[in-house]
């Protein structure tokens, strides 16, 4: 098992510097139960009032987890920006105004032929990019957002080229990569094995 939270949680970096966030809603494609079989970590249960389709969330070292998110569906994303929004009783906009993803990845990747897998992988990401605009039109969000991806810039599985390409195609206006060469601790989606690997942090923004 997995003994830290750098193991499966994305660090808040801004371009070629750092920041601190006040308010941060980290969400996780797995369910609750499938999560906490694979992460030796305490979690409190938080149950929200607000009436949302997605009822998993959780405190976790002081900050709300939202669990069985799919970040290609706009309504999961909104669902969880509720959540947020009412532990922390800021706007969506507080949640939303930068956002963070780490190395998605086509499912059952093994099965693909490479060049198959970047394209799904480009879908998977510009499909991200769609929901991300759905959601912050739900909240009448009118500032820019900031959509922060960490990847390697020669990841096979999406080159850089290809990712930038995707974010463009998915409404953002302009792809940055960071100057400095990241390293971050990773686990893997089994929750079985983590290794320090090195990234590069590209920022795609979305104007409304």
């Amino acid at each position: 098992m997995l003994k830290g939270l750098m193991d499966f949680f994305t660090p808040s970096l801004v371009l070629n510097g750092t920041e601190e966030r006040q308010y941060i809603l980290r969400t996780a494609f797995d369910g609750l139960s499938v999560w906490k079989a694979k992460y030796a970590i305490n979690v409190s249960p938080f149950y929200p009032r607000l009436r949302t389709h997605i009822k998993e969330a959780a405190l976790i070292d002081n900050e709300i987890w939202v669990f069985g998110v799919d970040g290609t569906n706009s309504q999961h994303i909104i669902d969880a920006v509720k959540i947020a929004t009412e532990f922390y009783q800021v706007r969506a906009s507080d949640i939303l105004s930068n956002v963070y993803i780490k190395n998605l990845n086509a499912e059952n990747e093994s099965s693909h032929e490479l060049e198959f897998l970047v394209q799904l992988n480009k879908d998977l990401y510009r499909s991200t990019m769609d929901a991300l605009k759905t959601a912050c039109a739900h909240f009448g969000i009118q500032q820019e957002i900031n959509v922060h991806v960490y990847s390697a810039n020669n990841n096979p599985k999406i080159p850089k080229p290809a990712l930038h390409q995707a974010l463009k195609s998915g409404g953002a206006s302009s792809v940055q990569t960071d100057a400095r060469k990241l390293k971050y601790k990773s686990g893997n989606n089994a929750g079985s094995l983590s290794a320090t690997i090195r990234t590069n942090l590209h920022v795609a923004k979305l104007e409304f």
